[in-house]
């Protein structure tokens, strides 16, 4: 192993340790952003040079080569919570995720609650992405067939039971995620469910913009279920929930970044002062 080698070392250092500031400002940036999940770096060797198996009496003779990157995983961990009594914004306290049916078709996951109604009645994401849940049929009886967008029409009049019109006022939404309509005329009635997904490996999840995931072979299915049941979690209402990043850990993470990198960048100069002693030796003074 030549000192070029021993400068391709260090250049992998000095990239980790890159890697690491990259992820660490991306945790501290998003302090406030809510329902964010802090990311972390996965580090290990490359393959090693390997001169010696070794024998009966020897230990192999093996030259390390790096480190690399193998993986940056998020850290599904709950965030502190806050009340705040306003719906619709929702947090989850447990485990899983919200299911949204994004504007391009596809089915996106988050854990940020901040929805709102839009002027059609539906329940979405602050940049317009539709919850999905179960409905109510015309029946009035939950529909629990396949997930649709959750809608919540206030002002809307239905008939009850006596033939009287009565005006949708009001509406409270569960723990198990059961959104509740209450009339003018003191009767409340089921309006939808929402339902949350939880994923094998929640850390394999690709992360979008907008505090969004997609699922990805390493996460798994969805495991799909309505909040409080089969383990997943619990819907508080009115609440928001802040991201689980821990200023402490990130600048204990940012400063063996800033030690890592110069540690690397030293054994770079160190080579390539070397280099320079071989190869031109009436320069060293």
């Amino acid at each position: 192993m030549g000192l070029s080698s021993v400068m391709q070392t260090a250049l992998t250092g000095m990239g980790a340790a890159t890697t690491i500031l990259d992820v660490v400002a991306n945790n501290l940036a998003n302090y406030e952003t809510n329902g964010f999940k802090s990311g972390s770096v996965r580090l290990a060797t490359l393959t090693p040079l390997t001169s010696s198996l070794g024998g009966p009496n020897s230990n192999p003779v093996q030259i390390g080569t790096g480190v690399q990157v193998v993986g940056i995983d998020a850290d599904f961990s709950q965030g502190s919570i806050q009340m705040n009594d306003q719906l619709p914004l929702l947090a989850l306290d447990g485990d899983g995720l919200f299911i949204l049916h994004s504007s391009n078709g596809t089915r996106l996951y988050t854990r940020d609650g901040q929805f709102h109604l839009d002027a059609n009645g539906q329940l979405v994401t602050v940049d317009g992405d539709q919850v999905l849940g179960f409905g109510v049929g015309a029946d009035g009886q939950m529909d629990r067939r396949l997930l649709k967008p959750l809608e919540i029409h206030l002002g809307a009049s239905i008939l009850n039971a006596n033939g009287v019109t009565a005006t949708l006022r009001g509406y409270s939404i569960a723990k198990n995620g059961q959104i509740i309509g209450q009339y003018s005329d003191g009767i409340n009635l089921p309006l939808g469910q929402l339902r949350l997904a939880r994923f094998a490996n929640p850390a394999g999840l690709h992360a979008r913009g907008m505090n969004k995931f997609a699922s990805t072979p390493a996460s798994g299915l969805p495991i799909e279920s309505d909040p409080g049941a089969d383990g997943a979690a619990g819907v508080i209402s009115g609440a928001t929930e802040f991201s689980n990043v821990d200023i402490g850990r990130e600048l204990i993470e940012l400063t063996l970044a800033g030690t890592l990198f110069q540690s690397n960048l030293a054994v770079l100069h160190t080579a390539d002062e070397m280099l320079g002693a071989m190869f031109f030796p009436w320069r060293v003074r």
